[in-house]
Formats: C-alpha cells, sequence, structure tokens
C-alpha cells in the first residue's frame, strides 16, 4: 500500500473498519502473550492442586514489570524509528534500533543477575507465605533465567511494528504461546515436573519467542540493521527515547507495587487459599480486559493522524466508536461473569469446591464496576496517540495512586477479604469517571471553545487548540 492510499483511508474509511482493522491484531497479539501465565495456571491448578496455582499467581507481578521495563525502552524507540523513518533519516532510525537494543540487554543482564542473587528476598516480597515460599522460589528462580529473552523480545516487537511489520511482531507472539501449551503439556501433565516444568517451559517459549523476532533482523527482513554503529550510545537518542518511554513505565511499576501490597493483604486475610484465588482472577482479568486494551492500541493510530490533520469530527467518533464498542463488550462481559463465575473458575480450579466458590465470590464483586472502565482505558490510549503522555499518566495515577491505594487501605479493614475485592470497584468506577471527564474537557478545548477547564485538571490540559 502506498503512503498517499494510507494516508486516505485513515483519513476517509469508516473509523469502525477502521477500527476493527488496527484492533484486531493488536488483541491477538495480546491475547497470545497472556497464554504464558494462562496456561501455566490452568496445567498447574489441573494437575499440582491449588498450593501451585498460588505459587505461580503470586508472580503476576514479574510479568507486569516485565511490561514496564519493555515500555520504557521499546515504546520511545518505535516512536522514534517511526519519525525517523517517515523524515527519510534511516541512519537516524538505525542507530534508535540499535541504541534500544544495547540499552535493554544491558538492563536485562543487570536485572536478571541481581534478581537471581536475592531471590530470597524477592520471593518474600512477591507476597510468599512460609508455605508457599519453596514453590514460589523455585518457579521465580527458573522463570529469571528467561527474564532475559522476554525482555528483549518485548521490545522488540514494538521495533519490528514501528517498521511496519505487525503481523511479524504478533506471530511472534503466538510462535511463543504455542511452544507454551506443547511444552506445559509435556512438562506437566506427561512428565510430572509440576512447578518447575511450568517455569520451564515458558522461559524455553519466551526465547522461541525471541528468536522469531531475532531472525527479521537476521535475516534482513526489515530495512534496519543492527550494526557495531548503532549499538554506540547516543546521548540525544537515548534520552528522548527515555522521555518517552517514562509514562507507560511508571504507571505499569506503580501497578506491579500495588499487585505486591495486593497480595500481601488479600494473603493475610485469606491464607494460601485466596492466594491461589487471586491467580485465577487475575488469570481471567487479563482474558476479560485485553480486548478493550486491543481496541486501545488500535485507535492510536487512527486517532494520531487526524488530530495532526486537524480532523476533529473524526477524532470525536474515533473515541466514541471506541468507547461505545468497549462497553458493549464490557457488558456482555459482566454479565458472563456474573452469571457463570463458578463454571468460568472451574476450568482453572477443577474439583477444589473451595476454591471455586472464594474464585466465583471475587469474581462478582471485583467485576460490579468492569462496565465503567471502558472510558479510562480508551481515554489513556487517545491522549498517548496525540501526544500527551503526561495527561495518560496523571490518569493511571488517579486510578492506582488516588483510587486504589487509598481502598485497599481502607476497605479490608472494613469488610475483610470482600473489601479486597471490592477495590477493583473503586478503581473501575471512579477511572472511568475520571477518564470520562477529560475526554469531555479535551474534546472541548480540541473542538475551540473557550470555556475554562477546572483548574483540579487545567494543568493537563493547557495545549494550543491551533
Amino acid at each position: 500500500m502506498t503512503q498517499t492510499s494510507a494516508a486516505a483511508r485513515m483519513s476517509q474509511d469508516s473509523v469502525v473498519r477502521l477500527l476493527v482493522r488496527f484492533s484486531l491484531p493488536a488483541t491477538l497479539g495480546m491475547v497470545a502473550n497472556a497464554f504464558y501465565n494462562i496456561v501455566d495456571r490452568l496445567f498447574i491448578g489441573r494437575f499440582t492442586g491449588a498450593g501451585g496455582l498460588a505459587a505461580v499467581g503470586l508472580t503476576f507481578p514479574l510479568t507486569v514489570f516485565v511490561i514496564a521495563a519493555g515500555s520504557l525502552v521499546g515504546v520511545g524507540a518505535a516512536s522514534q524509528v517511526s519519525r525517523f523513518l517517515g523524515q527519510g533519516r534511516h541512519d537516524r532510525a538505525q542507530k534508535a534500533l540499535g541504541n534500544a537494543l544495547c540499552v535493554m540487554a544491558l538492563f536485562a543482564g543487570v536485572f536478571t543477575t541481581a534478581s537471581l542473587l536475592l531471590v530470597d528476598r524477592l520471593t518474600l516480597a512477591l507476597g510468599a507465605t512460609p508455605a508457599l515460599f519453596a514453590p514460589t522460589r523455585l518457579y521465580t528462580r527458573i522463570l529469571l533465567w528467561g527474564m532475559p529473552f522476554n525482555l528483549l523480545g518485548f521490545a522488540m516487537n514494538y521495533l519490528v511494528r514501528a517498521e511496519g511489520f505487525p503481523r511479524v511482531a504478533m506471530w511472534s507472539l503466538v510462535v511463543g504461546s504455542a511452544a507454551n501449551i506443547f511444552l506445559d503439556w509435556l512438562l506437566i501433565a506427561r512428565l510430572g515436573m509440576g512447578v518447575a516444568g511450568a517455569a520451564l517451559g515458558t522461559s524455553v517459549a519466551q526465547a522461541a519467542a525471541f528468536a522469531w523476532t531475532a531472525c527479521f533482523y537476521l535475516f534482513k527482513k526489515g530495512s534496519l540493521r543492527v550494526t557495531f554503529a548503532s549499538l554506540l550510545p547516543d546521548g540525544r537518542i537515548l534520552a528522548e527515547m527515555l522521555t518517552v518511554g517514562l509514562s507507560p513505565f511508571l504507571m505499569e511499576l506503580f501497578y506491579t507495587l500495588c499487585m505486591m501490597l495486593f497480595n500481601t493483604i488479600a494473603g493475610s486475610l485469606g491464607g494460601d487459599l485466596a492466594l491461589s484465588a487471586i491467580g485465577i482472577f487475575f488469570c481471567l482479568d487479563n482474558l476479560i480486559y485485553l480486548p478493550v486494551f486491543g481496541i486501545g492500541e488500535g485507535l492510536q493510530p487512527i486517532v494520531g493522524f487526524n488530530y495532526g490533520a486537524r480532523k476533529a469530527e473524526r477524532v470525536r467518533r474515533t473515541i466514541l466508536c471506541a468507547v461505545g464498542m468497549s462497553t458493549g463488550y464490557f457488558l456482555l462481559s459482566f454479565v458472563c461473569a456474573e452469571t457463570f463465575p463458578g463454571a468460568m473458575a472451574s476450568v482453572f480450579a477443577g474439583a477444589d469446591e473451595h476454591l471455586v466458590a472464594l474464585t466465583a465470590r471475587a469474581m462478582r464483586i471485583g467485576y460490579i464496576g468492569m462496565p465503567f472502565a471502558a472510558a479510562s482505558i480508551v481515554a489513556s490510549s487517545a491522549f498517548l496517540a496525540i501526544g500527551r503522555s503526561g495527561l495518560s499518566l496523571f490518569l493511571n495515577f488517579c486510578r492506582q495512586g488516588l483510587l486504589f491505594l487509598p481502598a485497599l487501605i481502607l476497605l479490608p479493614k472494613l469488610l475483610g477479604l470482600d473489601g479486597a475485592w471490592a477495590c477493583f470497584i473503586v478503581v473501575d468506577a471512579g477511572g472511568g469517571l475520571v477518564g470520562a471527564l477529560l475526554l469531555y474537557r479535551f474534546w472541548k478545548v480540541f473542538a475551540g471553545e473557550k470555556r475554562a477547564a477546572p483548574r483540579a485538571i487545567s494543568f493537563a490540559l493547557d495545549h494550543k487548540a491551533a
């Protein structure tokens, strides 16, 4: 497709058609990536019981941390690569690629080495109880050996997409997910390796996904090459790269810390059974929420293009369409989660009636605010699309800092374990309200209305409308 025809489609095609076209590959890639943890928990829950399931669930913050670190380098570098290529500055794009890989390789090596040396402290920080310490430590230690492949592969996916090859990036995740399913079946179901088999399968699968992406550059499928000169540090490129990626990094890092605190509080209230329920809850949470995050990624190029072209009506229609699609999907998911929570939980918990019952109660409480979350997720993606990363960061700080943390401190004291699950109602409903308000104010500024924004958010909205 020529650049002219691509621009024509972005500015003229139906926004619904464009949203589906851009969102579907993003969603499929996210779901494939999520299957690493989902498949581990599925096999562990079926073949080793609640203890192994809780141990695997406790490592969820490590998964979020990988996303945070990959976003810090990947988002910033991908922005640079796409802009430099658009400007015809091929040498600078190649420099951004090499610097990104160099920084991520250095970070992966340091983080993995430090974590392996401090694996006991890391296991305790994840919220492991005395009964779960050994299996959690075993799973974490093996998982850390695959961390460099995971970090490098995650960041490289951003770079491959930036060159205009989203299917290559998607297939790397599909390859890794398929390898993980096969290895979990072999190592857990057939060889009976339990938690160790789950961690080993995940690490090897992550290495396979990394190899797939690396072959893209080794066999010179794209326009950029990894050369010795491109690996040499460039201060200006590194500074901009890390500045752009700072917002999603801080968001995911803060979320990691919140989840570690949540594990500790819920474990103190409900014991190891509650930690097992958390593992299932977040596993299902990933599956339910990922399509909406896929819609958020899909709208970014559409909103960004039309925002730059000052096509205000198409920006508004794209955002409204994304909110409508996301809300409709969440309503359907809410009905399913409230109607069949036991059946959904039993897929992972098997015949453990106590675990199924506790997980079902967590879902019924925790998903009450789900339909309201659409506005928050879409708003965050839309603000990133127009270059307002500070506003996206502000919105996510409201969700996790001003809403989740106070709720997590207060509600469990008042309602016990039910209060822990109720924290997600506060985040979804309150975050949706803040997201809708910020979208409304943004539209007024963008459309040229002169009505002043409230002082509480005016600092985040202060930008030229022209």
